[in-house]
Parts: C-alpha cells; structure tokens; sequence
C-alpha cells in the first residue's frame, strides 16, 4: 500500500533550492546486526509484484520506505534515538499518537496517519526525508527548525501503521519516491546502483543479506506473538520448567538459505538441532527447538544456544551467526 503524504507535511520553502545530490547518513543510533535489522526495502517493481533493489523479495508491493527494526518491542523502553540523515529544514512534524499494535487497534485508528508520530524535512535541491514510527512523546524538533546532519529527531516507537518497533526511512526528490541504495542514475539491474545516496559508513552498516536477528529461550514452547512482546526476557530458567525451548527469530531470507539451530546442555551434549532450507522468499521467519522434561530436574548449569543462516550463491553469500547461553538453577 503506497503511503498518502498527511496534509500537515504538504508544506513548501519560499524561495528556490540549490540544485544538489544528497548524502544519507544512518538514521538510527543502533548497531546493525546487533541491535536493530534492515528488514523490509523500497519495492522497485513498478507492477503488482515485489521486489528490492538486489532483486530480492524484501519489500512489499508499494512499500516506498527503509525499515529499520528494533529485536522487540520492549526495546523501544531504550530510547533508541533517531538522527536527520542530512542537514535541511523541518516541515512537519507530528507527535502524540499512542504506541500501539495496529492489529490490535485496527487500521481505522490510524487512518491518514499511517506514519505514525514522524518528522518531515526538506533539504536543498528537491529532496525531502521522511522518518516514521516515532515514539510518542520522543519527537525532539519542531517545524522551521533548521537541523543539521546527525541531529536528533526523536526515538524509535510503535506508532502509526505498524506491528513492529521500527523506524521507516523515506526520501523523496521532487516529491517522488527515490530508493537510495539505487540512487538517480541507476545501475546494473541487480545490486546497489552505480552511486547511491547513502554515505559509505551507511553502505556498509545497511549491506545486503539475511541475518538471524532474536534470539532466547522459553520454558515451553513459545507463540510468536508472546516473544514479540518479550514475554521470554530472562536468561535464567528453573530446574523444574517443563521444557527448555530456544527460539530464534531470522530476517531478510531467500530461497535456498540454510537456517540452522543448536541447543547444547552444561555438559556440551547435543539437546536438540534442526536444520531448514528455505522454499521461498521470506522478511521474517520464527523458529524454536527444544526438549521437554522427563522425571528428573534439569542438570544445573550454563546452557549454549546457537542460530545461524547461510546464503551460498547471491548478493549477501555468507553464513551469519549468533550465539546465547542462559542457566537453569
């Protein structure tokens, strides 16, 4: 669904604009791969299908934004802060907007407001960013305000049209939607294009490719919605649960990607592993292995668990890999 621009950012500069190229730092003060995932592109596919700029299926059709993904939702308790990609002027700016589920307020809630709590700015030569999903209350700049590259904006949140903590970046050039991992000019027809607009440390922290982003453990076997709102936070478990159950959570898959999980006891035995080949194209795919309880307590001691995705062919080949341990006492 392509986003309607809300009527309070319809708002224009006096005056003309130097004719210029822009350069996009990173928007969001996170470690990719670590703290926070690139999970879902511009859809450069100008029919009813979806594709990203790597040829890949990691948009939806319309999608005209960046999204940059928080692990859960009880990370936005973080303050995970947001920063101007390039120095210009606020147009608007919206705040006040509840943190909330929109499939649990409905999209009537939000409609017309489907950014969320968001700020709009405009910089030289026709280009515009637009930053939605802010937290309310977060929103740190108010309009005509001039800001420079780097300058906070507000915080990651849940508002607007959203299910995920995350931040969706947009930008425009002549009030036209540009991906800027392709850029103006274009380039091959798979893969970055030939100068895109982010700066080189944005390049290289938002790199094409799938990645196991969550990772913990449960007591039982756990229902996604319950890890999304962080029902599982702690790495203690009791010698008495029912069942020691990892789960992982994977992001920007392709067909062909190897998904794999391992969960080792305080000795070094195996528990419990699985393997998976992906059919088809996926953002986001959750899993879990485990090992119910028999008689006996648990061992006591410190438990290992591992989550891995590997791509051998395409952009983003690679394995990824992370790692979690947790004790049961």
């Amino acid at each position: 669904m392509k986003r309607l621009i809300p009527a309070f950012f319809l708002l224009f500069l006096s005056g003309p604009l130097a004719a210029q190229d822009i350069s996009l730092s990173l928007p969001i003060g996170c470690e990719l791969r670590k703290d926070c995932w690139v999970f879902q592109l511009p859809d450069v596919d100008p029919g009813p299908d979806r594709m990203d700029y790597a040829c890949g299926k990691l948009a939806y059709d319309g999608h005209d934004g960046t999204d940059i993904a928080l692990a859960g939702l009880a990370e936005i308790a973080r303050g995970v802060p947001v920063f101007a990609a390039a120095p210009g002027i606020v147009k608007g700016v919206r705040d006040g907007m509840q943190d909330a589920l929109v499939s649990e307020i409905g999209k009537e809630a939000v409609k017309d407001r489907e950014c969320g709590n968001g700020v709009l700015i405009e910089h030289a030569g026709g280009w515009q960013t637009q930053y939605c999903h802010l937290r309310k209350g977060s929103v740190a700049v108010r309009a005509g305000q001039k800001v420079e590259k780097g300058a906070r904006l507000g915080e990651v949140g849940l508002s607007g049209s959203t299910d995920f903590a995350h931040l969706e970046f947009i930008l425009r050039k002549d009030g036209k939607t540009v991906d800027p991992f392709r850029g103006l000019e274009g380039g091959p027809a798979c893969g970055p294009g030939d100068k895109p607009l982010w700066d080189a440390a944005a390049q290289q922290a938002l790199a094409y490719g799938p990645a196991p982003y969550a990772i913990g453990v449960a007591p039982r076997a756990p229902k996604y919605d319950e890890v999304l709102k962080g029902q599982f936070p702690a790495d203690t478990l009791p010698e008495s649960a029912e069942a020691i159950v990892l789960w992982a959570e994977f992001n920007g898959l392709a067909p062909g990607d190897i998904l794999r999980m391992t969960l080792t006891g305080p000795g070094g035995e195996e528990m419990a592993s699985a393997s998976e080949t992906m059919p088809a194209a996926k953002v986001r795919q959750f899993l879990f292995i485990g090992k119910k309880r028999g008689q006996q307590p648990w061992p006591k001691g410190t438990y290992a668990g591992r989550a891995s995705v590997e791509r051998k062919d395409g952009l983003g080949a690679g394995k990824r890999e992370i790692r979690y341990s947790f004790t049961v006492r």
